[in-house]
């Protein structure tokens, strides 16, 4: 859908009950006084919100991005054109760190299994086959490169064979989950994470992979990455300000969210970040909910308290972004007060841990902070109300999250946010 007017590029222990003692049991009894007098102070209760705002949005992970033209069914997936790939082979806060986590884990194997009896497995190598071209330079005995684009697999055909790597690397065209290799993968390298981390189809593709494609799946150091996360905040957009119906009609959206270059100052979040998806690789099961920590919940709440020193910070960066789309003195100033104390939606982007000692990590915004920087990975806005919210210090948006993450990649993610902002004052 068509923006008007938009500097952004829409293309993430047990104590007894009555406090004395704790009993330890061993092989003997052994009786140990408690030193910690129980504490009786009644939990302070939170007042009551002076007045509510609901706010809501639910779309699906293809909603507003490009899909594979070859499938005329309504079973899509995510695809790429030539210069969303150049982006990620480019992205110097992505590449660099997959390819120092390929080298470390074949130079470091369990059992100490030399490199060149390593089998590795490379899903969505994309055209230059990037990292299937790193693991057989790094001295990996075979590598399987799957990717189910048909011209991005051709270019990567193209791309081994000029390195003379086809001893080594084979492309396989097509789904990792309708192919069968020849002999398990020792680990695989799965750079499938989309901006909302599930939404390119992870979960689905590393559960078949769990089952089918590696010799040791319940080992974090058979997956790169070994864990996923979206963390998420409450944040304004200057053109939700701007734009108000009826002269912009935001619910034609229809949920579809507007996607952010990482660095657009268009959007500022108003929290400290809180992870709404956290997927360990190993972990990954069928039938079990996609929630946080491995959560048994179809969904969760999530609440975030609105930061006024943030939204003082905000209004100095909405200004100088207001400040290019030549707006007068005093309407730069208005809105800019206007932008600066409300909540548009929930922002969303992901964070890529590979290692499974967590030393190798990409963060596509600052952690913990989520400030902008440099990255070829998008932050996510769905527009959750008609009109942006007025919020002030201290106010709690409280958010039920629901993600849908079905165990078939042909099968579109589905995700709602559906909460209300208290205000108390």
């Amino acid at each position: 859908m068509t923006i008007p007017f938009s500097p952004v590029s829409p293309v993430l222990a047990a104590d007894d009950d009555n406090g004395d003692i704790s009993t330890v049991t061993t092989s003997t009894t052994i009786t140990i006084p408690d030193p910690t007098p129980p504490d009786n102070t009644p939990t302070p209760t939170k007042p009551d919100p002076l007045s509510t705002d609901h706010i809501t949005a639910t779309w699906n992970s293809i909603d507003g991005l490009k899909t594979n033209d070859e499938n005329k069914s309504e079973n899509k997936f995510v695809s790429f054109d030539p210069s969303a790939y150049k982006a990620m082979k480019d992205d110097e806060s992505r590449t660099p760190l997959f390819e120092r986590a390929i080298q470390q884990r074949l130079q470091n194997a369990p059992d100490n299994i030399p490199a060149s009896e390593q089998v590795v497995l490379d899903i969505g190598t994309g055209p230059f086959a990037l990292f299937a071209i790193t693991a057989a330079q790094a001295g990996a005995g075979k590598v399987y490169a799957i990717e189910a684009n048909r011209e991005a697999a051709k270019s990567a055909r193209a791309t081994v064979q000029q390195l003379g790597l086809t001893n080594t690397i084979t492309i396989l065209e097509g789904f990792s989950t309708e192919i069968t290799l020849p002999t398990k993968a020792d680990f695989v390298i799965a750079e499938i994470v989309g901006s909302i981390a599930t939404e390119e189809g992870a979960y689905a593709t590393i559960l078949d992979a769990h089952e089918r494609h590696v010799k040791k799946p319940e080992e974090g150091s058979s997956w790169i990455p070994s864990r996923i996360q979206t963390f998420a905040a409450p944040a304004g957009y200057t053109l939700h300000n701007m734009f108000s119906p009826p002269a912009f009609d935001w619910g034609k959206l229809k949920g579809e969210p507007v996607r952010f270059n990482c660095r657009d100052e268009a959007l500022q979040i108003l929290s400290d970040p809180v992870v709404v998806e956290d997927i360990e690789f190993k972990d990954v099961k069928r039938g079990v909910p996609r929630r946080l920590g491995g959560s048994t919940l179809t969904s969760q709440q999530i609440s975030f308290v609105i930061d006024g020193e943030r939204m003082n910070d905000n209004r100095v960066k909405f200004r100088d972004e207001l400040r290019r789309g030549g707006l007068r003195k005093l309407e730069l100033e208005q809105m800019t007060t206007k932008t600066g104390q409300t909540v548009s939606g929930i922002a969303m982007w992901p964070r890529i841990l590979l290692d499974t000692e967590e030393q190798i990590l990409i963060n596509t915004r600052t952690y913990p902070k989520g400030d902008h920087q440099k990255s070829h990975w998008q932050t996510v806005l769905p527009i959750m109300s008609d009109e942006p919210v007025r919020v002030k210090d201290g106010d709690e948006v409280l958010v039920t999250v629901d993600f849908n993450v079905p165990d078939s990649v042909l099968s579109a993610p589905t995700y709602k946010l559906d909460g209300d902002i208290l205000h108390y004052s």
